[in-house]
């Protein structure tokens, strides 16, 4: 066993280091193994198991149902990335029960835990980094009402589409614009007013504050 521990600790180890340098360089992603079809997979097939009657009653589509939960939650956690930690830590974990002069049963038992919990741990990381991700995306929704900058002129009367830069949600965004107003150039301060697409917008120009004139 403890070449076996050092094959899944090495090969493991070599993977998930390659993963995360990648991961750096935004060369690859990771792919859910599972995934929605996984999830369809699993519930459909106990699904029309279920939908036979047998003598069981409601008492067995219960506990198949509590099964199916489980299963289908497992299978969620799957991807390249966690299997990857689940093995390099399995490795890792039997190797240490190994050190510490663990019985054979007692050292893979530690090297089971270890990658389990690694398992877990990673998809946890993994569904926060995504949640996060997600929360920190800026919604063009949230720029009307805004002022921006035009950063390539605008033609006037809808005669083309320039470009603006706003701030939205504390991030310097750039769009599409368009006006009805008159041609405004590089530089003029607007207001965005409208959605005109996904990423696209109608501004119009903010007056200049009135100058006061002084004797």
């Amino acid at each position: 066993m403890e070449q076996f521990y050092q094959v899944c600790a090495i090969l493991g180890g070599t993977i998930f280091a390659a993963q995360f340098l990648l991961s750096l360089l935004g060369l690859t992603g990771d792919h859910d193994l599972a995934g929605d079809s996984g999830g369809e997979h699993f519930s459909g097939d106990h699904s029309l198991a279920a939908g036979h009657d047998t003598s069981g009653g409601d008492a067995h589509q219960g506990g198949a149902a509590g099964h199916d939960s489980a299963t289908a939650a497992f299978v969620r956690l799957l991807s390249v990335r966690t299997i990857v930690a689940a093995i390099t830590f399995f490795g890792l974990g039997g190797l240490l029960g190994n050190a510490w002069g663990s019985h054979p049963m007692g050292s893979l038992a530690i090297a089971c835990g270890s990658g389990f919990a690694a398992l877990y741990i990673v998809a946890w990381m993994m569904q926060a980094l995504m949640r996060l991700r997600s929360d920190g995306t800026a919604h063009i929704e949230n720029a009307v009402g805004l002022a921006a900058v035009v950063y390539l002129t605008v033609p006037g009367q809808r005669a083309g589409k320039g470009k603006i830069t706003v701030m939205v949600q504390d991030r310097t965004m750039e769009y599409e614009a368009e006006t009805e107003h008159n041609t405004l150039p590089t530089g003029t301060q607007v207001q965005v007013v409208a959605l005109n697409g996904p990423d696209a917008v109608d501004v119009v120009p903010i007056p200049e504050p009135a100058r006061t004139s002084h004797a």
